[in-house]
């Protein structure tokens, strides 16, 4: 074999992450939107937007639910309305130590082009003075010893960093009365300075994003920041989370019996479950996309035209049989492209038996690896994949065709033919269906395809190729 036989059909390197949709500019509805949020974020707007604040809302999904595309929606839909909006990735400043240089950041950026003689800007530079009285200690040494003391702060807030970091030796009492006298100095500004906002907007909404995905103590300090400190009026805090795995999260800081769930009622006000998409528009929309076609386009011509639209199919089929969510739906087709991008030029693939092995090996390895060393199991393999009694069930469109090339791949050479015991069941399958059924018409086809050889084509090599394939990538941890 040829170095050119064993190159991918590109020599250029290509992006393994999909990149993030281009969010933010534009008309509304926002045309990346290809799951229809549209009416959903237009009917949440106008209850924030005119609701009595401060406020908590807490935008609840799962992992991989499609929180952050909701919110960078979102975020779209309030600038075509002229409205504002601030956000932060509550993630990214988790090396921090204290959260609250990363929300006094975020509002900074609301200030950026208001005019320096405005009410609202003197109101948002007193705000930030209060800033050192209000961090932990550590985030006040760390942000001296960054500024060499050039801090611009008031002789009173001056006093009371000294006390926290060691530089004098005063009354605690007089220390936290100092605080408390901070803290209410930094509310009353901040009330001002939302006079920037547009003279039609009322709240101002902050979306904080990734919150499940931090340390369990930074988030709690995030929970206590926004609660103690931005309890304001016309402050409107979005929290994009994870409810469930968030509270089992803060059982690793308080132990196994701590009520996490109830512990988060304290700092959220109102709760909203954030509708599940359809998994098959979603499963459509990325194969829509043009990194996902480019890398299909490049083999169309070893493998077919129709194997992206079949690929798509047999994805959108099995994510819904094993409720994949979106971000499942993004590692599945990572790992495709990987495998896509690894077979060698001189040989083919079967997109339905690429799938189904990839949905196989991760829901049920061990019969996986029974049908890699044993094609006689492929009946139970199609039974699994089904999920239900298959005689039963109505087949879905498209169903025969699909399994078809699975069965295909059982084709044994010697014989000429797939094993009659399996064929068996189909043939005994289809005499029992109604007549009228879908099932019928589906099992008819599933037989005409799994009867439909071309030697050339070598069935036995795309078998191991996929196997082959599949376990390179299955120890590549994907997390895109």
């Amino acid at each position: 074999m040829t170095d050119a036989a064993l190159t991918a059909p590109e020599s250029q390197s290509f992006p393994l992450r999909v990149a993030e949709l281009n969010i933010g500019a534009g008309s509304w509805p926002c045309p990346e939107d290809k799951l229809g949020r549209d009416k959903e974020i237009e009917n949440l707007s106008p209850v924030l937007l005119n609701a009595q604040a401060p406020l908590v809302f807490a935008l609840d999904a799962p992992w991989g639910g499609g929180k952050t595309t909701f919110i960078k929606l979102w975020q779209c839909f309030l600038e075509s309305e002229s409205k504002v909006s601030l956000y932060l990735n509550a993630w990214e400043s988790d090396f921090s130590e204290d959260p609250l240089l990363a929300l006094l950041s975020t509002f900074d950026t609301l200030f950026a082009a208001v005019d320096d003689q405005s009410t609202a800007k003197k109101a948002w530079e007193n705000a930030k003075k209060c800033g050192p009285g209000l961090l932990k200690s550590t985030a006040i040494a760390a942000t001296k010893a960054a500024t060499f003391g050039g801090l611009d702060l008031d002789k009173e807030y001056e006093k009371l960093v000294a006390e926290i970091t060691g530089g004098l030796t005063g009354s605690l009492i007089d220390s936290f009365n100092i605080q408390k006298a901070t803290l209410v100095r930094f509310k009353e500004q901040i009330s001002i300075a939302l006079d920037a906002l547009p003279d039609h907007q009322q709240n101002l909404i902050i979306f904080v994003d990734e919150l499940d995905r931090c340390r369990p103590t930074y988030a709690i300090e995030v929970l206590e920041r926004i609660k103690h400190l931005f309890d304001i009026d016309r402050v409107v805090f979005v929290l994009a989370i994870n409810r469930d795995q968030l509270s089992k999260s803060l059982q690793g800081v308080y132990g196994p019996n701590f009520d996490g769930l109830h512990y988060l009622k304290r700092f959220i006000d109102l709760d909203y479950q954030l509708r599940v998409p359809d998994i098959t528009a979603y499963v459509d929309a990325k194969f829509s996309l043009k990194v996902i076609v480019s890398s299909f386009n490049a083999i169309s011509d070893r493998y077919g035209k129709d194997f992206c639209v079949t690929t798509r199919d047999m994805t959108a089929w099995l994510a819904t049989r094993f409720d994949y969510q979106p971000r499942d739906i993004d590692q599945f087709v990572t790992r495709l492209r990987l495998i896509l991008r690894s077979i060698p030029n001189n040989q083919k693939m079967e997109p339905a038996v690429l799938t189904c092995m990839l949905f196989l090996r991760h829901h049920d390895k061990d019969l996986y690896y029974r049908f890699k060393h044993d094609s006689s199991c492929v009946n139970q393999v199609i039974n699994f994949l089904v999920g239900e009694d298959i005689e039963k069930v109505e087949l879905i469109r498209g169903f025969g065709w699909m399994m078809g090339f699975l069965l295909r791949s059982c084709y044994d050479e010697h014989l000429g033919a797939i094993p009659e015991g399996i064929m068996q069941y189909w043939n005994d399958l289809h005499e029992k269906l109604d007549e009228t059924s879908d099932s019928k018409r589906e099992v008819a086809g599933l037989i005409r395809q799994s009867t439909n050889f071309n030697d050339s084509w070598g069935i036995s090599e795309i078998r191991q190729t996929a196997f082959e394939r599949i376990e390179l990538v299955s120890k590549i941890d994907v997390s895109a």
